[in-house]
């Protein structure tokens, strides 16, 4: 068995090829500065994330009121995008990003004929989805249809008139 090196491939590679430094004061060990520094990151991330992702780059509120609102529903959103990238860490998901999960169960139908609610049903992926988050899977048998909105206003009767 024979085989040669491909210099062009190595030399491509080898263009993107850095150095990871980090200095510390207080920590002696490598692999502690290392841990110590994606700890760090993940909260950077969190903020980036809770930032931009969610709609803080600029409040545009006119009260410390609707501030602290719109502040607090964010930081709800952001403990729940921490757990739903928490979970998509796991086996499964690893290759999946946040976009596509989220594109996957979007994919979730149900329709109303003659009255009776038919939800189309889930593909391995939505159910492994919905397991791992522990949602419980639909029961089709209990499944209801949405009301229908009435739309317009509602009309006098000739009693209600008088």
């Amino acid at each position: 068995m024979a085989f040669s090196i491909r210099e062009d491939v190595v030399a491509k590679e080898l263009e993107t090829v850095g150095w990871f430094v980090l200095l510390s004061n207080h920590i002696d060990d490598a692999q502690a500065a290392h841990d110590v520094y994606r700890a760090k990151d993940v909260v950077d991330k969190g903020f980036l994330r809770y930032k931009n992702n969610l709609g803080l780059d600029r409040l545009r509120v006119h009260s410390d009121e609707k501030m602290q609102n719109k502040v607090f529903v964010a930081f709800i959103a952001l403990i729940m995008a921490s757990a739903i990238h928490q979970t998509i860490k796991k086996d499964r998901f690893k290759n999946m990003t946040l976009t596509k999960l989220l594109l996957t169960l979007t994919k979730l139908k149900m329709t109303t004929v003659s009255g009776k609610a038919i939800l189309q049903p889930l593909t391995k992926v939505q159910t492994e989805i919905l397991q791992d988050f522990g949602i419980p899977l639909p029961d089709y048998n209990t499944l209801k249809p949405k009301q229908q909105k009435k739309h317009g206003r509602k009309l006098k009767t000739a009693v209600e008139r008088q």
